[in-house]
């Protein structure tokens, strides 16, 4: 091979591999933004949920023995949690009823992640990180920051053994 070819040669492939590179998160995580602020279809399936008499569910979460619904989220993914219905949260009849967006006026720290959130509402916890946001009937578009890790899903209630009723949600992740 002479020395012309053998450095075109070099340089091709020099530039292929640049092609090759992962493009930054950063780059991903705004296209995902821009997706997710548009309400266009997310690249993971709708994942449903129910939270059933104020009980958590897991998003994504792994290990030897279970996997749950979803995927484990990674650095950069954007993440939109919708959700909907009502629970009671006490056994008299005459208790009050919450949608996912909780009581309108009262705010509790979370048990999970310790954010001050509307008291009896839906909240979300990024178990790796232990960061906590509120979710609501819209939690809009969460971007997540950290090592890989599982969403847990719950009420804003440190009593919920009296609860009855349940949440819808809908899960939505973007990740490029």
């Amino acid at each position: 091979m002479t020395g012309i070819r053998y450095t075109t040669l070099i340089a091709a492939t020099v530039a292929a591999l640049a092609l090759l590179q992962p493009a930054p998160a950063q780059a991903g995580t705004e296209l995902s933004q821009r997706l997710c602020r548009g309400d266009q279809i997310g690249v993971i399936r709708d994942t449903p949920l129910v939270i059933v008499n104020g009980q958590p569910v897991s998003f994504g979460y792994q290990d030897r023995t279970f996997i749950g619904p979803g995927i484990p989220l990674q650095d950069g993914d954007v993440v939109r949690v919708r959700a909907a219905g009502s629970i009671k949260i006490d056994s008299w009849p005459w208790g009050p009823s919450y949608s996912p967006a909780g009581h309108p006026t009262e705010r509790t720290r979370t048990v999970w992640g310790g954010i001050s959130a509307p008291s009896y509402g839906l909240y979300g916890f990024f178990n790796s990180t232990g960061s906590a946001f509120p979710v609501g009937a819209d939690s809009g578009c969460v971007v997540y920051r950290g090592p890989r890790t599982w969403l847990w899903l719950a009420q804003n209630d440190d009593r919920t053994v009296d609860n009855s009723g349940r949440w819808d949600l809908t899960v939505r992740i973007w990740t490029f």
